[in-house]
């Protein structure tokens, strides 16, 4: 193996690890409350998304076209 190479992904495998040993620690510390709270918001954007979607298809299928980007 390249020995710079080697170098690189020793680098990039112990920053990787770090991150996940930092991401963990602050995960640890979160309370139940926190995690609902995160929870609830996901949940609330995900069905955000998807019902924006299911009316823009809706909407498409009746002939009318939104003013909208996405």
């Amino acid at each position: 193996m390249n020995p710079w190479f080697h170098d690189w992904f020793e680098k990039i495998t112990s920053y990787l690890a770090y991150l996940m040993s930092g991401v963990g620690v602050f995960l640890g510390y979160l309370s139940i409350e926190q995690w609902v709270s995160i929870f609830v918001g996901v949940s609330a954007l995900i069905a955000n998304i998807w019902h924006k979607r299911a009316m823009q298809n809706i909407a498409k299928e009746k002939g009318i076209y939104l003013n909208e980007d996405n």
